[in-house]
């Protein structure tokens, strides 16, 4: 009797005909955007059946109907977004291409696009993997306040479980014939933790570096350096890769290409000033004989008022002796004084090496014997040790090497400390065994200028095994940094023993030194100095360049004219000038859009006001590479709180693709800025005549259980 009522009163129910009043989009009278994400990352697999997220969406809203249903209450108007947004026809539109996701950018194109019409709302596709300047929560906000909610669909695993990936790349852009440089790679991993993996460098097929390394804890990420030697002069694309473990979603963020430039260059021009011949003097001159990248112009001398001159381009280098101009002397990028006594400098010259390396960048090396009377001079400020008065050292430290039978005259095995292990300037393998090895079979030394303590910001790379001065071991190279150049201190004479010592085909010694020389020379600006807004760039990026160019004094030019020539990989050619930033002295900047993958030369031409005619000031070459991007391969998990923040902000709802059969019936009755207010007739919906046939079959089953039928 129970479920009889129940009947009745379902019936009696139907017969009062209720309704329901409720908002509802008003059939093909408003607009519904369709914006679908057509990045790169769209085409990680990484859904059941290995389907790509852009394959999934195909199939559930072209093939499985969603945009039919939609179509029956809006007119429909679909677009295709990564970096930038544009209208498409359908799936065939999509290619997975873009190297950027900027959600706040698709929504205000959108808005631009279809504003004016009746817009009743938006359908937001995509991984929530936003990596655009702008967050689009204001945006969807401005939407919400003209009552245009964005429904948000998304696609992809929220937690991608194993994955490793390259994060960054930090090479040397150019470097000097036969170089040793370091290429520091970021790694990112999900589940592989203590896990060993290949990591290596291709020219090409052929390996040029490889290492074995372990990951560390996941979600972080790790540096690891390699190092590298470019075997031909030329501009060279390598390509580092991780090796691709079993269960890894993402292949795509294990590879990386990166250019270096190591195409002939003009040479470093290095002037050494030497007090008397000596033996260090011979071999130094010798170390750099056959290396292109440095020209070493010598001033020797060799007797009272008597000098001989080596290395010189013209009859008139260094024929009145030490430079008397900034003009002449910053034509050098580094200076070396071997065993030189302060005498033979005046004021303004040694005013000028302090300048020379504080200002216009250069590089300074002393070698030997420092005379005392440098002390309270600019010398004094450049060196990264100090200078003290033989008189105030300690008995068994005074002498120096100039005397034989003293400790500081002794034969010595130098150390490396942690610091000059890894440093570039005193390397001999890129292996640190074999770089170990090297040294210990290198033969002693003998004697050592003793100097005082370390200046704040020094750091020694190679020391005296046993002698010390106020507790710290004798230093015997040492470095720092003094304004914008670099400073050496080398504290003995004898690394000619290096050479002399050793089988004639050994290279130790000629290494180092070209090392020393070339790292001194090399960060001295150039009189047109180019550098590039990014570290690397995809194919639709914007390429901004800036061109710093100096005088002869190596001041800021304001008043040259500049043109930049860029020949892309397809040899095409355009020219443009760089206008003057008004606000920087010296500052010329240009830019454009890159749209192919691979090599783009650039040449920018000055025209001084001064007039300078030299090659190297009034051109410079360069060059970068446009390679496939990482950024849509990194942290490009589905985003579902973002999507979620975005669909809350605008009054719209949040669906995962799976869930996304429910969507267009949540647009059609979600309130929008052209909803109608309507009566729904309930007594005759598809449920009440199911829970009425529902309630009679029960009923009567439960009359047949108790014989009343």
């Amino acid at each position: 009797m129970y479920y009889s009522f129940q009947c009745a009163g379902a019936i009696l129910f139907c017969l009062l005909r209720p309704v329901i009043t409720t908002m509802q989009a008003a059939p093909q009278e408003t607009y519904l955007g369709v914006l679908i994400d057509d990045s790169q990352s769209m085409s990680i697999a990484d859904l059941p059946g290995d389907q790509s997220r852009q394959a999934a969406i195909g199939e559930a809203f072209f093939e499985d109907g969603i945009i039919d249903e939609l179509s029956e209450f809006f007119q429909i108007r679909t677009f295709r977004f990564d970096g930038q947004t544009q209208r498409i026809n359908g799936m065939e539109g999509l290619s997975e291409e873009g190297t950027a996701s900027s959600v706040d950018q698709a929504l205000q194109y959108v808005d631009d696009q279809l504003n004016g019409l009746r817009l009743g709302g938006l359908v937001l596709v995509t991984d929530g993997a936003d990596n655009g300047d702008s967050d689009p929560i204001n945006t969807a906000q401005d939407f919400g306040n003209r009552r245009i909610p964005i429904f948000t669909v998304g696609v992809g695993q929220e937690d991608i479980p194993q994955d490793i990936g390259i994060v960054d790349v930090t090479a040397a852009k150019t470097v000097l014939e036969g170089s040793v440089f370091n290429v520091q790679v970021d790694v990112n991993h999900q589940g592989f933790e203590g896990q060993e993996v290949g990591l290596s460098i291709r020219d090409g097929e052929e390996i040029v570096a490889s290492e074995v390394v372990t990951l560390g804890t996941e979600g972080v990420a790790r540096r690891f350096d390699l190092e590298l030697t470019p075997e031909r002069p030329e501009l060279i694309v390598y390509d580092l890769q991780i090796e691709l473990q079993s269960g890894e979603i993402i292949e795509q963020n294990n590879s990386y290409s990166f250019l270096v430039d190591n195409t002939e260059k003009p040479p470093l021009d290095v002037l050494y000033i030497e007090g008397h011949p000596r033996n260090e003097y011979k071999f130094i001159r010798r170390a750099v004989q056959g290396d292109d990248s440095i020209r070493l112009a010598t001033y020797l001398q060799t007797g009272p008022e008597k000098y001989y001159r080596q290395g010189i381009e013209s009859p008139t280098e260094l024929a009145e002796g030490f430079p008397a101009s900034k003009e002449d002397l910053y034509a050098y990028e580094a200076i070396v004084l071997g065993d030189i006594e302060e005498s033979f400098f005046n004021d303004d010259q040694l005013q000028m090496i302090d300048e020379f390396v504080a200002e216009r960048g250069g590089g300074f090396l002393m070698s030997g014997m420092v005379d005392e009377e440098f002390i309270d001079t600019p010398i004094a400020d450049i060196l990264p040790v100090t200078i003290v008065e033989e008189n105030f050292l300690p008995g068994h430290l005074r002498g120096g090497i100039r005397r034989g039978d003293h400790p500081t005259a002794e034969l010595f095995y130098p150390r490396l400390t942690n610091n000059g292990e890894f440093s570039p300037l005193l390397r001999l393998s890129g292996e640190d065994s074999l770089n170990e090895n090297f040294w210990r079979q290198l033969p002693e030394l003998q004697g050592v200028y003793v100097t005082g303590r370390i200046k704040p910001g020094a750091t020694v790379l190679l020391e005296h095994p046993v002698l010390q001065y106020q507790n710290q071991l004798l230093p015997i190279v040492a470095q720092q940094r003094y304004g914008s150049g670099r400073s050496v201190s080398v504290t003995t004479a004898s690394t000619w023993r290096w050479q002399m010592m050793m089988h004639s085909e050994d290279q130790s010694h000629e290494t180092i030194w070209r090392q020393l020389l070339r790292w001194l020379a090399v960060s001295a600006p150039e009189r047109i100095t180019i550098e590039f807004d990014r570290e690397f760039y995809n194919v639709g990026d914007e390429v901004n360049v800036t061109a710093l160019v100096l005088n002869d004094q190596y001041e800021p030019d304001n008043d040259a004219t500049l043109w930049m020539q860029t020949t892309d990989p397809l040899d095409q050619v355009i020219d443009v000038p760089m206008e003057w930033n008004i606000e920087e002295d010296g500052v010329y900047r240009a830019n454009f859009t890159v749209e192919e993958e691979g090599v783009f030369s650039l040449l920018v031409d000055v025209a001084s006001a001064a007039g300078d005619a030299a090659v190297d000031a009034s051109e410079k070459r360069t060059a970068f590479v446009v390679t496939p991007s990482l950024r849509e391969y990194t942290n490009a998990e589905m985003d579902a709180v973002l999507l979620g923040r975005i669909a809350d902000a605008s009054g719209g709802s949040y669906f995962n693709l799976s869930d996304v059969n429910g969507l267009p019936e949540s647009v059609e009755f979600t309130p929008n800025a052209y909803s109608l207010e309507v009566q729904i007739d309930l007594w005759d919906q598809p449920w009440l005549l199911a829970l009425l046939i529902l309630l009679l079959c029960i009923d009567w089953i439960s009359r047949r259980m108790k014989g009343l039928s």
